[in-house]
């Protein structure tokens, strides 16, 4: 029988190298804008693409073995469509691309909600869910209804969300390691049953 946990543990392991290649490329584009926004924003887009596919490969693979497989395909998802959007910019009119991302950032908002709902009684998780959703809402809104905004706002606007998102994959690497792999690990009794079975 496999231990549950390993897959929550792989898992909290693509967050962690996807929340630190976002952090790291965001950063990078907000200090260097002329030589590195598009370049920073291309990669975050290459490792968004290639980490979502695997995202919802593992969570479909994994769905009978843990019952939290919908997160990992909706994370997946999410990660592709932000992918999508980046790859997008240049290839379909502008004020389309924005209603595009505000629909994104409204769908990934209300996920954040969803989840914090789900987890309602761990206080400090809950609060950093629903300031996540509110930031996103935000964003949504200044995408739908700002007409001033231009292709660099986007850019800057995207580089200043991926250090946010980068920084939130960590932290929810973290508490799946801290909170969640636990509840699932095979307990020492489990262990001892299993060896006294053999």
């Amino acid at each position: 029988m496999q231990d549950p946990s390993r897959a929550i543990e792989r898992f909290a392991t693509v967050l962690e190298v996807r929340g630190a290649i976002a952090l790291g490329c965001g950063i990078a584009a907000l200090v260097w804008p002329d030589g590195l926004l598009l370049l920073a924003l291309l990669l975050t887009g290459v490792v968004l693409t290639s980490s979502g596919l695997y995202e919802m490969a593992f969570a479909l693979r994994n769905r009978r073995r843990n019952r939290g497989w919908p997160l990992a395909l909706a994370d997946g998802a999410a990660c592709f469509g932000m992918a999508v959007i980046s790859g997008t910019l240049t290839a379909i009119p502008f004020h389309l691309t924005m209603l595009i991302a505000s629909l994104w950032l409204t769908a990934c908002a209300m996920l954040a909600v969803l989840l914090a709902l789900a987890i309602w009684p761990m206080q400090r998780t809950r609060a950093a869910l629903l300031a996540w959703a509110v930031v996103q809402f935000a964003l949504a809104g200044f995408a739908a209804v700002d007409s001033d905004a231009d292709l660099f706002t986007l850019l800057y606007v995207g580089a200043a969300y991926t250090v946010g998102f980068g920084i939130f994959q960590l932290i929810a690497a973290r508490w799946m390691r801290r909170v969640a792999a636990p509840q699932f690990a095979p307990t020492q009794q489990e262990h001892w049953l299993a060896t006294q079975g053999g």
